[in-house]
């Protein structure tokens, strides 16, 4: 269960929150928060119904077989397809936002050259068997989470309630289109279902687990949200480029700013293991 519910959360937790609360600020203001709700029950909705498919298909292959054996060789192939060339693009990108930290951290070490060693480290890690990478998985994950909790208490000291209004004022369209853009940030729930065939009874587990690892993303990203929104204001993090960053340094906590750091290295290269494990098991399910 721990770790089905890790798996999940590494998937989940990456560059998404760091990336689109941005335009969301820019878009729906303080009410960015209802829409980082609407966004999970969304994802809870999609999310569910992949578990239940895996309950009822316990092989591995996700989206690809659910289509296969449900809607037909063809719509299987085409999801199939369309899972792998986005995981496979994916991580790539995340290689080049992990190399991008890293430069940031420390300016004298090359983009690319940091970005071509994270993809090959997570390759190699993947390689060395479901067991070895899970491991690897479930200590980044507990380190990201204590991260990003640590950024949600250290930010408390300067958190401004007058910063949450106007609450609305773009109202509902404004709420609605926030949350096509937070969705993104919990993309990665289907990734238990994907590994189906690696988990042990998964009728109970991957439910349970798909269930825990949305919620406690749900409490993270509103936390961080929050966070960020009473410490900077809506305009001041919708222009921000670096938002967790701002906000530690906003509150004048060096640890804070370091948090920050260390847990975006390690959430965005866990995100791109993560994706890589579940091309692996679609690629074979084909």
């Amino acid at each position: 269960m721990f770790d089905a519910v890790s798996t999940g959360l590494a998937a989940i937790l990456g560059a998404g929150i760091f990336a689109v609360i941005v335009p969301a600020a820019a878009i729906a203001e303080p009410s960015l928060l209802v829409s980082l709700a609407l966004a999970v029950f969304v994802a809870f909705c999609n999310a569910l119904s992949s578990a239940q498919l895996a309950a009822v298909f316990p092989r591995s292959g996700g989206t690809y077989e659910f289509g296969r054996r449900m809607l037909g060789p063809w719509w299987g192939f085409g999801a199939g397809w369309m899972f792998l060339t986005a995981n496979t693009v994916g991580p790539g990108v995340i290689a080049l936002a992990f190399a991008s930290y890293v430069h940031a951290a420390w300016g004298v070490i090359p983009v690319r050259m940091v970005a071509v060693l994270a993809a090959l480290l997570m390759t190699l890690l993947n390689a060395a068997g479901i067991r070895r990478s899970v491991r690897v998985t479930d200590v980044v994950v507990v380190i990201s989470v204590l991260s990003l909790l640590a950024v949600i208490l250290i930010g408390f000291v300067g958190w401004n309630p007058s910063n949450l209004a106007p609450f609305a004022p773009n109202g509902l369209g404004g709420v609605l289109q926030a949350t096509g853009l937070l969705f993104f940030a919990y993309t990665g729930y289907s990734r238990i279902a994907t590994l189906v065939e690696e988990v042990h009874n998964p009728k109970r587990t991957i439910p349970r687990a798909t269930v825990i690892a949305l919620s406690t993303a749900l409490v993270l990203y509103l936390g961080v949200a929050l966070t960020a929104l009473g410490v900077l204001g809506a305009t001041q993090l919708s222009k921000s480029m670096s938002p967790l960053q701002n906000t530690m340094t906003a509150v004048r906590s060096v640890l804070g700013v370091s948090i920050v750091i260390i847990g975006a290295l390690l959430t965005t290269f866990n995100e791109g293991l993560s994706d890589l494990l579940g091309v692996s098991r679609v690629a074979f399910a084909m």
